[in-house]
């Protein structure tokens, strides 16, 4: 492409998880990119991001955005208010993955390869909000089996929080094991460090409300979380109830077919998909760790579910990386908008 046809592309909130994610994965694209500029709050003042072999300097104040071709919004629900007004005004189209818009109705999920996104005109529209992580691991799986409800109990980790949320559990885990006296407590507002706290982690009504908007009030959809000490990914139980009787077979044949989604095979273990036990009888995972850096959500451990009717009941468990799936669904979409896709 022509520089004419270059992109110039700001991310707020360059410094954080999700920020980083985006930008290392802008960074892989095949997008024309004239100036990418990358902004964070003043504690991030003379930080630095590579980006295409040079070293871009953190920007703690706003740059304009008039005549500036995307927005992307990866800060906390509480400051991405403010920049979304002020891209609306600048009439720069902006994708917004802070999830500080998904209780408007009149502001249609962004979502790109989904049953959703089926007559959803992205090309023109404003504003985009993304969908959470978990959403966008549970939309497919949904899709794909015609679930008439579900139930799912998820894992979360400590990088729901942010870098926060990483640094607290790092801290926790080192005082315990040194038996030095505990730092205040992160953003989870306890101590996580070998514990696991209820209903921590993700904010289940926002799935449970994205869920609802993109597969419709008929799906019944009831979330609860809790936040494990581990450092990055999020797994879930989901407990599905089918629309109409469906063997296991089929099940599994219709999620391997789905793109994005990955069936582990039935065997020994599952970290990295390889053997970790000979004298395991069942797959262990796929756990967190399998799931960080990709793409694809892991799906194993697949049941029926005995308390509903023969056909109509499993259980699955799922691993995923909830920041790739976040970024790259921007990204997706930001290509659409741009005409690049």
């Amino acid at each position: 492409m022509s520089e004419k046809q270059a992109r110039r592309v700001v991310v707020f909130g360059a410094t954080g998880h999700l920020g980083q994610q985006l930008i290392d994965r802008l960074d892989e694209s095949d997008w024309p990119i004239a100036e990418l500029v990358g902004v964070a709050s003043a504690d991030s003042a003379g930080l630095e991001f590579d980006f295409r072999g040079e070293s871009l300097d953190v920007q703690s104040e706003w740059p304009v955005l008039k005549g500036r071709d995307l927005v992307f919004v990866c800060t906390p629900p509480a400051e991405a208010l403010e920049i979304v007004r002020e891209a609306l005004r600048a009439e720069v189209p902006c994708i917004d993955c802070s999830g500080s818009l998904t209780e408007q109705e009149d502001v249609p999920l962004a979502t790109v390869g989904s049953r959703a996104a089926e007559g959803a005109e992205v090309s023109l529209a404003p504003l985009l909000p993304i969908a959470s992580g978990t959403t966008l691991a549970w939309l497919p799986i949904l899709e794909s089996l015609d679930v008439s409800r579900v139930v799912g109990m998820v894992s979360s980790s400590a990088s729901a929080r942010g870098r926060d949320g990483v640094v607290a559990l790092s801290q926790e885990s080192i005082a315990l094991f040194n038996q030095d006296e505990a730092p205040d407590h992160g953003p989870a507002g306890q101590a996580v460090a070998f514990d696991v706290i209820p209903g921590g982690g993700i904010d289940c009504e926002r799935v449970e409300r994205e869920c609802r908007r993109l597969l419709g009030e008929s799906t019944r959809v009831a979330v609860v979380s809790t936040q494990v000490p581990t450092f990055v990914g999020e797994g879930a139980w989901l407990s599905l109830e089918l629309s109409e009787p469906t063997s296991l077979e089929s099940l599994r044949a219709r999620l391997d077919e789905r793109l994005g989604v990955c069936v582990v095979a039935d065997g020994f273990g599952s970290r990295g998909l390889r053997v970790v036990g000979e004298d395991v009888v069942e797959p262990i995972g796929p756990t967190l760790r399998d799931a960080i850096g990709t793409d694809e959500v892991l799906v194993g451990r697949i049941e029926a579910d005995a308390s509903l009717p023969e056909g109509q009941g499993y259980r699955l468990w799922i691993a995923f990386d909830p920041l790739r799936l976040v970024a790259d669904e921007a990204l997706r979409v930001g290509a659409r908008r741009l005409g690049l896709a």
